[in-house]
């Protein structure tokens, strides 16, 4: 169910004192994981279909999770397995870096905090499967659906209905999975620590849907939108990291100012990373799928610049996933797990060739 945003303060304070008192910690005795690296636990990834009643929708979900140590050296799940039957032979001449194990256990220190993942228009639930691998090794369960009717393989949704859509069905498995982990019958049952608030990423549509969910559910306590910014309400108060492109062709010049709006309009803690060449698909595995898309000229590849029309490469994907990568889980061990220790990742430019960037940290919610 939805909560109140006037409960947010206590979620926070409660996840401050479990971190302090060393419950759930997920650095398996070796001091804080450096964000920047992947972290200290094997990765698993499954898949389930769940259906919402009330919005008569399915959502294919692909659950990203810390794994137990007998997953170490076990052969990744492939790329043709991600896919739906009969398609695999898109995954062909894919180079996407994969690194969870399908359906292995789940590390014996579950439960651990929950993100959800929202895709792009036309995307799809796996498309930032790098990032859902990096932060399920750093110790959270990621939860990425596909919306039906607005993926890869199924544009049949009206855009103005997906507006509305969107943000419920993360909204739904929220309930889904924070149910679950209560459920001794459910095959995830313990998997979600229902203590600490929850975090959610996205990309383009799922950015937008990112910030709606943000603004409208209390479970919500760290937001990390990526290529789209979005007018929030005047009671949002949950810390937030926006990212750009300033070579986005898909949103353009406009919607990357809006971005910024965004960003001064949300209060602190807030954070923007603008990279520098990036268009709007280097925040995601598109460059790696090898196939043909409109990520090529907008992140892969080359194109003409806004401001001159001049020839330029956009920046190497794989440098951007880094950036993604390291803030995700910096950002969200401060706000969601309250690892004081990642101020300072915060704090920092982690690439200054490519990158512009703005942190304003400001004091805690709970603070």
């Amino acid at each position: 169910m939805l909560r109140i945003r006037s409960t947010k303060g206590i979620v926070v304070l409660l996840a401050l004192i479990i971190a302090l008192n060393g419950c759930g910690d997920d650095d398996d005795g070796g001091g804080t994981p450096d964000p920047l690296a992947f972290g200290p636990y094997a990765v698993g990834v499954t898949r389930i279909e769940l259906f919402d009643p009330v919005q008569e929708r399915t959502l294919l979900t692909e659950i990203w999770y810390p794994a137990a140590d007998s997953a170490r050296g076990q052969e990744p799940a492939s790329a043709e397995s991600f896919l739906p039957e009969g398609l695999e032979d898109l995954a062909a001449n894919a180079t996407i870096p994969l690194f969870a194990v399908r359906d292995a256990e789940i590390s014996p220190d579950a439960p651990f905090p929950l993100i959800a993942f929202s895709h792009g228009s036309g995307g799809i639930r796996f498309q930032n499967s790098f990032q859902c691998d990096h932060l399920a090794s750093h110790g959270y369960v990621v939860i990425a659906p596909d919306h039906q009717g607005n993926t890869f393989f199924d544009g049949s949704g009206n855009q103005g209905d997906l507006v509305v859509a969107r943000p419920l069905d993360i909204v739904f498995l929220l309930d889904t999975f924070q149910d679950f982990t209560e459920d001794p019958d459910s095959r995830f049952a313990g998997w979600i620590d229902n203590a600490y608030g929850v975090g959610i990423t996205g990309h383009s549509f799922g950015a937008y849907t990112t910030l709606a969910v943000a603004d409208m559910d209390d479970r919500i306590v760290a937001a990390l939108p990526m290529a789209l910014g979005l007018d929030v309400s005047d009671s949002y108060d949950v810390p937030t990291f926006l990212m750009l492109g300033t070579e986005d062709k898909t949103i353009g010049l406009a919607a990357n100012e809006n971005i910024r709006d965004t960003y001064r309009q949300v209060p602190p803690p807030r954070y923007l990373s603008e990279v520098i060449d990036g268009g709007h698909y280097s925040f995601t595995f598109a460059c790696q799928t090898a196939l043909p898309g409109p990520w090529d000229g907008d992140g892969c590849g080359d194109a003409t610049r806004f401001a001159d029309g001049s020839e330029f490469d956009f920046v190497d994907d794989l440098r951007v996933w880094d950036i993604v990568n390291g803030y995700s889980a910096a950002f969200f061990g401060r706000y969601i797990k309250g690892i004081e220790e990642y101020d300072d990742t915060l704090a920092t430019n982690l690439d200054p060739e490519i990158m512009l960037y703005q942190a304003d940290p400001g004091r805690m919610p709970s603070e």
